[in-house]
């Protein structure tokens, strides 16, 4: 079954703010990204899983990136990769791989997080790089799995060109979305967000002025903030793909169809949720 997202459909998710609440009722969100020359990829999510509610988010990175992004956004707390897999089991979400790289060390921890049972987790950027390496990787993922790919990544997962992908997006998520087991949304022009139960929902937005460098880094960073929630994955990941949208459409009355910075969605986030609720 196949359906497009709509604004009250989105709204009946968001998730509910008592007002007793503290930072751990909304949850803690793991990221494992970042590096010398991607700090703006965990900047990006970090910020947008805040934006989007989430109690604490923590980076674990390396030290150049922990610099950098401290002096962006100081609400983040900070991991070396040494200290993951001592304190991953106090983290309600992970997401896994923006801006991460594709090295030794980084292929090497992937291969860590496979064999451990691990919270509700975001895929994206360089951890699907670094799974589309691995056989089987599917089988060694437990629980809930988002995996958020662009075209080419997707293409590098499942072995299938690109114009193969691009010409029947929404058959070709659902069925590696059921192989895999996993939550699937492929990024584009109307996005497709495909769950292994069979359901398929296409976002309504097509819109050029999100082509540009780390927009992609604040969807996972919604998605993982809406986790940290207590949505589940495919909930998630719809709910994240519509507001992410609406901000481009938001972003587009003002800019046209180029010329705006992904730095500039992050606070037209709350915003967006603000008039959904």
């Amino acid at each position: 079954m196949m359906r497009k997202l709509d604004k009250n459909s989105i709204r009946t998710l968001i998730p509910k703010r008592s007002i007793d609440a503290n930072k751990g009722t909304f949850g803690k969100v793991l990221v494992i990204g970042g590096s010398k020359n991607y700090p703006g990829a965990a900047y990006f999510v970090c910020a947008a899983a805040y934006r989007v509610g989430a109690g604490l988010v923590t980076l674990a990175t390396e030290d150049i990136v922990k610099i950098i992004v401290s002096k962006k956004l100081p609400e983040v707390t900070f991991l070396s990769s040494n200290e993951v897999f001592e304190k991953i089991d106090n983290y309600d979400v992970l997401c896994v791989g923006p801006g991460l790289g594709t090295n030794t060390a980084a292929a090497k921890l992937v291969k860590q997080l496979l064999i451990k049972k691990l919270p509700p987790k975001v895929i994206d950027g360089d951890g699907l790089n670094l799974l589309s390496k691995m056989e089987v990787w599917w089988e060694k993922l437990d629980g809930e799995v988002v995996l958020t790919p662009h075209p080419g990544e997707f293409s590098r997962l499942t072995g299938l060109s690109i114009e193969r992908i691009q010409s029947d997006r929404e058959n070709v998520a659902l069925q590696f979305a059921k192989k895999w087991g996993k939550t699937v949304v492929l990024k584009g022009a109307n996005t497709i967000v495909a769950f292994p139960g069979g359901g398929v929902v296409i976002s309504p937005f097509a819109n050029p002025l999100l082509a540009t460098a780390g927009t992609g880094d604040i969807l996972a960073g919604v998605i993982s903030g809406f986790l940290a929630q207590g949505l589940n994955s495919f909930e998630a990941a719809i709910c994240a793909t519509y507001i992410h949208g609406l901000a481009g459409e938001k972003l587009k009355v003002l800019f046209g169809k180029a010329g705006a910075l992904a730095s500039d969605l992050l606070p037209l986030l709350p915003q967006i949720i603000k008039e959904l609720v």
